[in-house]
C-alpha cells in the first residue's frame, strides 16, 4: 500500500487509524470496497451520505470527506474512503480527543469498539450509516443531547451540547441497570435505574484548586461514625498554620496526632466528614461523605470541598445503598450514624459510580446547562480539530 497520504495527519490517533487501514487491506488481499474499479459503488453513496450527516451528532461533516471517485486512481480513492470511515467510526464511539488534553487526571473509560468490524458489517449489509450508528453511545443522556442537538439551537448552545455530546463517549457502553452519578458543574447526585432518576440531591464539590476528578468506579462500603484521615497537605496547609497561632486547636476541635506524625480527627460532632461516608477505592482518594456545613447546600455554586463530594441526604443515600440489605433500617442507620464509633459496612453488591462533568443535558425534555466551574469545556474547545 502507498505510504501515509497528506489526507492522514501526524498526531498519534490518525497514524493509528492509517495503521488499521492499512491492516485491514492487507486481511482482505487488498480487494477494492468502495468502486470496481470503474465506478463507485452504493457503499460510497451511502458513506458520503452519512459524513454529510456527521453534525447529527456533534461531529464536523467537513472532518469526513471521502472524496470524489476517479478511475484512473481507484485504489488511491478506496483507500481514503476506508481511512474516512474509520476516522468518523473512532470518533463516534470514544471521542474526537482525548480527555487527557483537557485535564491530566480525566482517564476515559475505554468503550468496547471494533471499527474493522464495523467496517465488515457496511460491507455485507450496505448499510454504512447504521453499521456507524451502532458505534454511538445509546445512553439516555446521549440520545437527549442529540435530540437538542436537533433543535437548531445557536452557534454557542450548539458547540455546548457537542462538547458534552463527545463526554458520553469517554463513557462505558454500559453504566449498568443501576448507578450513581454526580455531576460535578451541577454540583448534583443522581441514583439511577433503567435510564431513570430515582434519587436526586445537591452536592458541594472541589474548588477550583482542588477539584473533584472525573472518573468511573464502584461504591463498595459505607462508613459510619467515619474517623478523617488528614490528607498532608490539608495538615500542611490549614491545621499547622492553626495550631501554631492556637495550641488548643487540635484538642478543640477533637483532633489528635499518633506517634507517626499523621493528623487525624476523630468521629463525633463537628467531624468534617459528618456522621458517614461512602467509599469507592481510587487513587484520587476522594469519596462522598455528610458534612457539618449544612449552610453550603444552599448556595447556587457549591464548589467548596478538597476534591470529595459532600452529599445533601447523608441519611437518604445511606438508606438506598443498603436497601438490599434489610437489618439496616433507618432507625439503625441512623443510631450508627450517632454512635461516635466507626463502622464499616459492606455492600452486597458494589454499586457503579460516576463522577462526570457535563455543562448541557436534557431534562424533561428541555436543555439544560451550567457554568464551566473548572474551565473544562473553555479547553476542550480550544483542543479541538475544529
Amino acid at each position: 500500500m502507498q505510504r501515509r497520504p497528506s489526507y492522514v495527519g501526524g498526531d498519534t490517533r490518525s497514524k493509528q487509524l492509517w495503521e488499521a487501514t492499512r491492516k485491514y487491506y492487507d486481511s482482505h488481499d487488498d480487494a477494492l470496497l468502495w468502486s470496481d474499479g470503474t465506478k463507485p459503488n452504493d457503499r460510497f453513496a451511502a458513506l458520503s451520505r452519512a459524513c454529510a450527516h456527521a453534525g447529527e451528532d456533534g461531529l464536523e461533516p467537513a472532518d469526513y470527506q471521502p472524496g470524489t471517485f476517479d478511475a484512473a486512481h481507484a485504489a488511491d480513492g478506496d483507500v481514503r474512503a476506508t481511512y474516512v470511515f474509520f476516522q468518523y467510526a473512532i470518533d463516534l464511539s470514544r471521542g474526537t480527543i482525548d480527555p487527557e488534553v483537557i485535564n491530566h487526571d480525566w482517564h476515559p473509560t475505554p468503550r468496547s469498539v471494533k471499527i474493522d468490524a464495523a467496517l465488515d458489517d457496511a460491507r455485507e449489509s450496505g448499510d454504512v450509516a447504521a453499521a456507524l450508528q451502532k458505534l454511538a453511545p445509546h445512553t439516555p443522556q446521549y440520545l437527549g443531547l442529540k435530540h437538542q442537538l436537533a433543535a437548531c439551537p445557536d452557534d454557542r448552545c450548539r458547540l455546548t451540547v457537542s462538547m458534552n455530546m463527545d463526554r458520553w463517549r469517554w463513557l462505558p457502553d454500559d453504566l449498568g441497570s443501576r448507578y450513581l452519578i454526580v455531576n460535578i458543574p451541577a454540583f448534583r447526585l443522581d441514583a439511577i435505574e433503567d435510564g431513570k432518576s430515582v434519587l436526586e440531591m445537591k452536592v458541594v464539590t472541589g474548588k477550583k484548586d482542588n477539584p473533584t476528578p472525573v472518573l468511573a468506579d464502584e461504591m463498595t462500603s459505607v462508613v459510619f461514625s467515619p474517623t478523617w484521615n488528614i490528607p498532608e497537605d490539608i495538615v500542611t496547609r490549614e491545621i499547622q498554620p492553626k495550631v501554631a497561632k492556637d495550641p488548643d486547636y487540635l484538642s478543640r476541635n477533637n483532633m489528635e496526632v499518633d506517634d507517626k506524625g499523621r493528623y487525624r480527627q476523630l468521629p463525633g460532632k463537628g467531624n468534617s466528614l459528618g456522621s458517614v461516608k461512602f467509599l469507592f477505592p481510587n487513587h484520587f482518594n476522594v469519596y462522598l461523605h455528610d458534612t457539618p456545613s449544612k449552610n453550603l447546600f444552599e448556595r447556587i455554586e457549591r464548589d467548596y470541598s478538597h476534591g470529595c463530594v459532600r452529599v445533601e441526604e447523608p441519611l437518604v443515600l445511606a438508606k438506598y445503598v443498603l436497601r438490599d440489605q434489610p437489618e439496616w433500617t433507618e432507625d439503625r442507620i441512623k443510631a450508627a450514624m450517632d454512635s461516635g464509633v466507626e463502622q464499616s459496612v459492606k455492600l452486597k453488591q458494589p454499586l457503579p459510580i460516576y463522577l462526570v462533568y457535563f455543562t448541557a443535558w436534557e431534562e424533561n425534555g428541555t436543555l439544560r446547562t451550567v457554568a464551566d466551574v473548572y474551565g473544562h469545556d473553555r479547553r476542550q474547545q480550544s483542543s479541538s480539530r475544529t
